[in-house]
Formats: structure tokens, sequence, C-alpha cells
């Protein structure tokens, strides 16, 4: 035998070993609760992986290396860092390295496109749903089903994130996607400079209605009339409205908190055409950043800068909100809830892997410890301790000293790009803060569509058409970029009617009704 394949032998004996001694599982006793694993099974899936990924190991006796997706506000410098400390767990647990694909959060849609086309073998392991719908990608035929290799892994993974969670990745029975453990009830709040809200009278938490809202926009258009009140956040000017489901691309939506079980059109609900009341009204007050829809500045670009005081958002609570803006934005920001309560509904991101990979085993894998290994979902999240962040004793992490977001070298703040974000340390935020957040879920009103993936490949081209309609319209009205509301409103719904939006919610219609059935 060639010392390279002895070597290859040894490597993977190494793995066995290490994974048989019960090594690398160095978190939290709450940590270690959340993600489920015990000793027994951790051990079973991961000889598997290690045998394997044995097999997909190149001749000359290297590891294969995985390609994973990071999303960040710009990419950061010591991304390739922070992949060798991971690659350092991997190479244990699983038997492969880890590089990063980070992608811009305004350039996700773009670069994703290009990497999954034409079945370039570029990116491993991805995350739909951040800019591009779940359902766009399984649809394409860009996904892997996972049933099989998730197999070994299945379990635990169902404990880590919840069986509904988990389960809620099938198109037409079959797994493409693991659902990410995230605020599954996000209500829809307002982002506005803390020196501001407070002068005002507000503080990060409080709840207004539009009404209130916009009454708030009157005094400070007031007082600063050079300052817009309302930009974009992440590529677009638009307000959620957390009072629907809506189902995946609000092209057929649940009411009522998602407590109705009949599909209706949310763009000619008497909800929707409330907001673009107030669309009109802000305009005419003067809140929203000159030729919003081509700004393509983030909120911290532009918020210290004085540039605009404030943008939309959502998340499960608007005072986490708050406090996630603020150390993004890189200024203290007070985020207001708008609407009385949420829906949980299905998640939105699902970790996918790419058909064209080489290693598919070691993809399934490696999703497997981002969703039940605390110490790789700290790395992903947290960056490298003691270089991009440090650990209080509450058992919160913040930056290290003389670091901030600007100069900390990781994508910090981005947790919600995480598979499993729950067994990580919390970033500047309360100790306590994941367990609110899965306890917002528990406790929220759960859409009777909860788990329902809708397959619109019979009405391709209806969502197609109906999907450059609201293009056309949607964030022209929410931005304020029309002149005649009411107007550019009828021509909106006409459009969606002459594209085939009723077709979209009848085939909604079908398959909720025998997702209720079953």
């Amino acid at each position: 035998m060639s010392t390279k394949k002895i070597w290859a032998v040894l490597l993977a004996l190494f793995v066995l070993a290490t994974a048989v001694s019960g090594c690398g599982n160095s978190g939290s006793s709450s940590a270690d609760s959340q993600s489920g694993s015990s000793a027994t099974s951790e051990n079973s899936a991961t000889s598997e992986s290690s045998a394997s990924t044995e097999d997909t190991a190149s001749t000359d006796g290297e590891v294969p290396t995985i390609s994973l997706m990071v999303v960040c506000g710009t990419t950061p410098p010591d991304a390739d860092a922070v992949a060798e400390k991971l690659s350092e767990i991997t190479r244990e647990k699983i038997g492969c390295n880890v590089e990063f694909i980070t992608m811009e959060i305004g350039n996700v849609a773009q670069q994703l496109n290009l990497l999954l086309s034409g079945g370039d073998d570029t990116l491993d392991v991805f995350m739909a749903g951040i800019s591009v719908p779940y359902s766009t990608i399984v649809n394409n035929g860009q996904a892997l089903s996972l049933d099989t290799l998730m197999e070994p892994y299945a379990e635990e993974v169902k404990t880590a994130l919840g069986e509904k969670v988990y389960e809620s990745g099938r198109v037409n029975g079959e797994l493409y996607g693991i659902g990410r453990l995230l605020d599954q009830a996000s209500t829809t709040c307002y982002n506005l400079r803390s020196d501001i809200a407070e002068e005002f009278g507000y503080k990060n938490g409080d709840k207004v209605d539009l009404a209130e809202l916009t009454e708030l926009f009157g005094k400070v258009r007031e007082k600063y009339p050079d300052t817009p009140l309302i930009g974009p956040m992440n590529g677009a000017p638009s307000i959620g409205d957390s009072r629907i489901d809506s189902l995946g691309n609000k092209l057929g939506v649940l009411d009522n908190y998602g407590q109705d079980t009949t599909v209706t059109n949310y763009y000619e609900s008497a909800g929707y055409e409330e907001l673009v009341g107030y669309f009109k009204q802000w305009k005419e007050m003067g809140c929203y950043m000159a030729d919003i829809l081509n700004v393509t500045d983030a909120p911290i670009d532009y918020i210290p800068s004085g540039k605009a005081f404030g943008c939309f958002a959502s998340h499960f609570s608007a005072e986490m909100n708050g406090i996630w803006s603020s150390q993004n934005f890189g200024t203290d920001i007070a985020s207001l809830q708008i609407y009385e309560d949420a829906v949980a509904i299905t998640p939105g991101a699902y970790e996918c892997i790419n058909p064209a990979t080489k290693n598919p085993e070691a993809a399934a894998a490696l999703i497997y410890l981002m969703a039940t290994d605390p110490d790789v979902e700290n790395l992903l999240i947290n960056g490298i301790e003691g270089q991009h962040y440090q650990v209080l004793e509450d058992n919160t992490a913040t930056y290290v000293d003389g670091k901030d977001i600007s100069t900390t070298g990781w994508c910090l703040g981005y947790s919600w790009t995480a598979l499993n974000s729950t067994i990580s340390i919390p970033f500047e935020y309360p100790a306590d803060y994941y367990d609110r957040m899965l306890a917002a879920n528990k406790n929220a009103q759960q859409s009777k569509a909860f788990g329902c993936q809708f397959d619109l490949t019979g009405v391709s081209d209806a969502v197609s058409a109906c999907t450059n309609v609201v293009n056309q319209y949607e964030n022209a009205l929410s931005g304020g970029a029309v002149e005649d509301f009411d107007a550019t409103l009828a021509q909106f719904q006409q459009g969606l009617r002459d594209a085939g939006i009723d077709e979209i919610v009848a085939a909604k219609q079908e398959q909720l009704d025998a997702f209720l059935a079953g």
C-alpha cells in the first residue's frame, strides 16, 4: 500500500477514534440540552459520516473541502481564519474541511443564481430563502433530495430544531432543505434613531399603531424637516404585515394571524388598502428618502450619517430588534412594534445542498453539525473567541476590547443567517435571548398552514407573471414613488388578476385543504 493510501486509512481511523471517545462537544449545559445530542447517537452518526466522507476523499489522501455560503453586510477580512478554525472541528468530527463563499446581503440573489446555474459545483451548502425563495430553488431543481443523506442524523436534528421545523422542508413529500430555527413569529417594527425617539416620548420596545406612527412622523418632520424618516432595509422600503401568513410569497395568504383557512388575495384586502393609504400620507409628509427605490445604502450607511432617521424591519421582539439594530447600524436604535400580535409561520429559509456537489455525504454531515454542535454554530455566528468576541460573566458575548462592528473582522450580528443560532452564545443580547425567542415561537398563534410547503409548479406561469406585477408596483407604492396612489393600486390589482392570481389562490387552497385533511 502506498504512503498516501496509508495516510488516508490512518486519517479515517483517527476520525473514528476521536468520535468514539466523545471529543469536541464543549458547549455549555444549556446549549447541550437544546442540541439534544446523546453520546451514542452522535458517535454513530459521526462514524457513518466519516466512512462516507473517506470515500469522497481525493486519491492523494486529502480530505474533501465543503464550500459553505456565509451571508454578511460587507465581506469580512477574517473569513479564511474563521473557516480554518471551523475546519479544525470538521476534520475531527466528519472528515472534511470547510471554506466560505461570502455573499453580501444585497448581492445574494444574483450570486446564488450564478453559482447554482449550469451545474457549477463551486458552492456545496447554501441557505435558500435569503433573497431567493426556497420554493423557487426546489422547483428549479437546484436542491438535492436529503431524505437518504440526512437519515443518520435525522433524529438528533429533529430534537435540536423541532420536528415540525425539520419536516417543513418537504415538497411533495420529499425533503430538500433543513429548516432554519429562528423567530417564526416576527412582528412588524419601525426602527428609529434612539435620540429622536426619546425626544418625542418613545423608547425601545414600545408599541404604536399606524395612526400613532403617522402622528410621530408628523412631529419629527416638523422639527427636523430636512431629514427623511424612511429608508430601505435590505434593499427595499417595504413594511411587512405580521397579521397574515403570506404562504411564501403573499400571492394568496391566510388572514387573521393565520387562523383563517381560506386563502385570499392579500393585495385586495382591507388591510393592504389601509397600508396604501398610509403610504400616501407619508409621501405627502415628506417621510421617504429621495429616490428610495434606487438607494443602495444599508441602514449602517445612512442612519448614523443622518441621511435618514429610520426604516422598517421585523423581529420576534421589538425590544430585541432594537438591540440587534443598534449593534449592526452603529448607532442606538429604538424599535417600535406596529401590530399587536404576530403569527408563527413555516420557516422561510432552509439549508440545502447543491445537486452538483462532489461530496454530498460530507455536505449533509456539515448541516448536521450546524444544527446540533454549539462550537460549530458559535464559530459561524460569533467568530473566534479572543479575536472577534469575548465572553462576559453572564455567558454573553461582546466585542473584544478596542473593536466594533467596523473593525472586528467577522460578520457579527448575522445570527439570523445561521441554521440554529439558539445553541450559540448570545452576542450583545441578554443572556436569555434565545430562551425568549423559543418562548415567542411556542406562544404565538401558529398558522393553520405551518409546515405546508406549497408546490406552485402547476401555476408557475401565473406565479412568474404575478411576481413581475408585484415587482412593478409593491415597492413603488410602499416607497411612496407614485403620484396617484388610488389609480396605481387599482392598476396593481387589475394587473394581478390579469396575470392569474386567482389561479394561484385556488392552487394554494387545494394544497392547504389536502394538508389540513392529512
